[in-house]
């Protein structure tokens, strides 16, 4: 009785594992049903049973690779100093960014997912993106002081994050640059790097603003 349950399972499964490695080939729109299915050695009937249409299986892989992640998702940090915060906060991310424990295929379909966007990434900043983005505004806030505007706590958000995805998507030529530099074994000094960068440009625009009467 099990048998079926198990044969089934394994066919969903390598259907998710092909259906990343061709997404991330020919993106979500030239992908077809027909050439996972054949790398995934399973037929059509059996991707629509175990998730419907195209659409829906693309869905599937994003969680699933999501899923893979070792590390979770960073949580508010509100006790302790800013700075510190700051810090506590980037190694979550960057450890989760970084990690080696989701599939070779992922980094290519979140970067063709920026480049030709879906309702996946809709549902990834609603779910996600957009929490990991207020945490850093909350610190961020702090830093610059109360009378900092929306507009620059902005920017500084986008800033620190930018540092950030930079090991990640920039990864290739990392490698060549600096061949003894692996971003994913030094996660901890860029933390500690991007937080004394970031809280230094920080203090500098608020020192600034002190400066000339204004906000920063």
């Amino acid at each position: 009785m099990s048998a079926v349950p198990a044969r089934s399972t394994a066919t969903r499964q390598r259907l998710l594992e092909a259906a990343g490695e061709v997404f991330a080939e020919d993106g979500f729109r030239k992908a077809t049903i027909q050439r996972i299915c054949g790398r995934a050695h399973a037929n059509i009937a059996a991707a629509h049973y175990h998730f419907g249409d195209k659409e829906r299986l693309y869905t599937a892989v994003i969680e699933y690779s999501d899923r893979l992640a070792t590390e979770p998702l960073p949580a508010p940090v509100t006790a302790g100093r800013p700075e510190e915060r700051l810090r506590k906060h980037l190694v979550s991310f960057l450890s989760r960014l970084l990690d080696r424990g989701r599939p070779a295929w992922h980094g290519r379909l979140m970067a063709r997912e920026m480049m030709e966007p879906t309702a996946a990434l809709d549902r990834l900043v609603r779910t996600k993106i957009r929490a990991n983005h207020e945490h850093l505004a909350a610190i961020v806030r702090e830093l610059l002081g109360p009378d900092a505007g929306e507009d620059t706590v902005r920017r500084c958000v986008l800033s620190i994050v930018g540092q950030c995805m930079f090991y990640r998507h920039s990864a290739p030529v990392i490698a060549r640059l600096y061949p003894d530099l692996v971003p994913a074994e030094e996660i901890e000094r860029i933390a500690d790097h991007v937080t004394r960068f970031s809280v230094a440009a920080i203090r500098g625009l608020r020192a600034r603003a002190r400066k000339v009467g204004g906000s920063p």
